[in-house]
């Protein structure tokens, strides 16, 4: 374990030293670049040009010299007690007064261009810090905003932070469990968007109004700060009044006079001189020791405004400074004042605390309450809708279906209204639906009864009328024994039919439970094997032994009825055959038995009636066997079907498997 950590650690940091690395190589690259730029400029004396340049953001200094003179920097960042001009012809690390840099020099004509990348600041006495008005606070240890707010302040933030952790991870498992937004419950939709309306508001007036207050208090420090070096540079003016220059011979006096200054106003004064070269501070101490570079920054000194407010940096460090010129007393410039002022994020904390204090608590009040708002508005806007939901589930046609209860006039209201209309009108329709069904059922099968009677008692009215005829003759004998035998055939015609009619309309009910359909199914075809052309009829399958879901007492009656119907479809065929199988059916929850007959097929145009009640295509038959069948086999939770061409028909039958 002990060698993995150190391996872990070991390509950690050279992933950091890499990474370093490229930061700086990028640094160089860009470095060169814009050396080669400010050296074509350079040369051209195009000065202005380059002090209209931007280069903070790209971390580089560049300092160009003429005769050995500096004419221009780009930040006044690195102290330095003096500029070597040789070697430097590549990039080399020196150290500075309070940094360590990589330098580069670059001859353009009549200047000397001086590149420097700082890879580390520091601060080498901090002592002459604490001696400070402006720079002191950076030596305090700096504190997050809430470290140093009021308990209740910290209360309230807490507890808004856990309430909104809470119901985020409630939310996300709720989502999960919906499996996606689109999925979810209307409920669950109008809480999501409700609680996350309510959330981003919180978040966007707490952002706000932190971002405004901490704002509104740096410009703040920004104005007085100004002010303040105005106040200054007035006070410089009167001590300075018949001046015409500051030289390095005014220090002294000055210094003397800007400490006076400082313990008055609260705040460091350094004075430049007209080329940007320190001349006087009231606290020297910070130039001495390498702290503060002793030129000015480089934007009031190559810009026209009289006045300015930047943010300048001691080493990693930022803090605030304001530029006015001196003026002696004919208001001609004679040098720079800087009055710097750092910022403290305490104070930043104080004035933030006050503000938090008063606006968290009903923020987050008024956040628990649009929570429980939300929850209570969207159970009260989807119950009604749960309960019509759970009312059509539950809506039979012709049975007692209740009406909805709502109270409010709303459009949930609205809707509840017109589906208790709805639940009126289709029990009424219902009721005459099913009288009109019922009557036509009777007349249908009036008329079916009707028709298959009529048939039989044709013949035998032409039966005893030719007996009759024959009465007293020598034919008598024989034709009353040929009409004996053709009435007894007829009345067990109208006995099957009025059998037949019966089974239907009693249509007993289906009792499911595991039967040995191979048993059942063997039988049949044995049966059907003694018929009277002598149809040869092949089983496929086990003779016993395979249980599936059907009623014991009418399971057998499918088999027969279809068996029949393959005989009775191969009348006219040349070479009739049948085919019986038994197997597993595709789906392992069910077993297939086939019957597969090679007679003419079922015309299309009659395939769709082939299982409606008292509809046949023989010239005998009631047309209820296949009707009956699929009564039977549905009530067992199985299915039947066909397939059929002009080479002949296949009935399957599926039935669930005992497993």
């Amino acid at each position: 374990m002990g060698k993995i950590i150190k391996i872990s650690l070991f390509f950690l940091l050279a992933t950091v030293f890499l990474s370093c690395q490229s930061g700086v190589q990028k640094h160089l690259n860009r470095a060169e670049v814009q050396m080669d730029s400010l050296a074509y400029m350079a040369k051209q004396g195009n000065m202005i040009g380059i002090r209209e340049l931007t280069f903070h953001e790209d971390k580089i200094i560049y300092l160009i010299f003429k005769n050995k003179r500096l004419v221009f920097w780009s930040d006044n960042q690195l102290a330095s007690g003096g500029f070597p001009f040789f070697g430097y012809d590549i990039w080399e690390e020196r150290g500075f007064l309070n940094a360590k840099a990589l330098c580069r020099w670059h001859e353009a004509g009549d200047y000397d261009i001086l590149a420097l990348i700082p890879v580390k600041w520091y601060i080498q006495e901090k002592k002459a810090i604490e001696q400070s008005f402006s720079y002191r606070p950076m030596l305090a240890k700096e504190t997050k905003w809430w470290q140093t707010s009021r308990t209740r302040v910290r209360i309230f933030y807490y507890l808004s932070i856990i309430i909104m952790v809470a119901v985020a991870f409630g939310g996300i498992v709720h989502l999960i469990r919906s499996r996606g937004f689109h999925k979810m419950k209307i409920r669950g939709k109008i809480r999501y968007l409700m609680v996350a309306i309510v959330f981003a508001l919180f978040i966007y007036l707490f952002a706000v109004s932190t971002i405004y207050t901490r704002r509104h208090y740096e410009d703040g420090q920004r104005v007085a700060l100004q002010q303040k070096a105005q106040f200054i540079q007035s006070a410089l003016q009167n001590l300075y009044y018949w001046d015409i220059g500051l030289s390095p011979a005014n220090s002294h006096g000055l210094n003397v006079d800007l400490r006076d200054l400082a313990f008055s106003y609260g705040t460091d004064i350094h004075v430049y001189d007209i080329y940007g070269r320190l001349v006087g501070s009231s606290t020297p101490q910070l130039f001495d020791n390498g702290i503060l570079s002793r030129y000015i920054a480089p934007e009031p000194y190559f810009t026209e405004e009289n006045t300015m407010t930047l943010t300048e940096h001691l080493g990693d460090i930022s803090y605030l400074a304001a530029y006015t010129e001196f003026y002696n007393g004919n208001f001609v410039p004679i040098g720079y004042i800087a009055v710097p002022s750092f910022i403290s994020q305490d104070e930043v904390a104080e004035e933030l605390d006050g503000f938090l204090s008063r606006i968290l608590p009903p923020c987050l009040i008024g956040m628990i309450i649009a929570i429980l708002l939300s929850l209570r508005l969207s159970k009260r806007v989807t119950d009604p809708l749960h309960v019509i939901g759970d009312k059509m589930r539950s809506f039979q046609l012709g049975g007692k279906n209740k009406h909805i209860v709502y109270a409010d006039d709303d459009e949930l209201g609205q809707l509840v209204e017109r589906y208790n209309e709805l639940v009126d009108e289709l029990a009424e329709a219902a009721d005459r639906l099913s009288k009109s069904e019922r009557e036509g059922a009777w007349r249908t099968m009036a008329r079916q009864v009707a028709h298959e009677i009529n048939n039989p008692l044709t013949p035998m009215k032409l039966t005893v009328q030719q007996v009759k005829r024959l009465k007293g003759t020598d034919r008598f004998d024989e034709a009353f024994d040929k009409a004996t035998d053709m009435l007894i055939e007829q009345i067990d015609s109208l006995s099957r039919i009025a059998s037949g009619f019966s089974t239907f309309v009693k249509m007993p009910e289906v009792r499911a439970g595991w039967v040995d359909v191979a048993l059942k199914l063997n039988k049949a075809y044995l049966l059907a094997t003694n018929n009277d052309r002598g149809i040869p009829i092949t089983y496929l399958g086990p003779e016993y032994g395979v249980f599936a879901r059907a009623d014991e007492d009418q399971i057998g009656q499918v088999f027969t009825n279809l068996l029949r119907n393959a005989l009775q479809a191969l009348e006219h065929t040349a070479d009739p055959s049948i085919i019986v199988s038994l197997r597993d059916a595709d789906d392992e929850d069910y077993v297939e038995v086939s019957i597969m007959d090679n007679g003419p097929g079922i015309p299309e145009d009659v395939q769709q009636k082939i299982f409606i009640p008292n509809f046949t295509t023989k010239s005998s038959g009631s047309g209820l066997g296949l009707a009956i069948s699929k009564n039977i086999v549905e009530g067992a939770e199985g299915k039947i079907s066909f397939k059929t061409s002009e080479k002949g028909t296949i009935f399957l039958v599926y039935l669930k498997k005992k497993l």
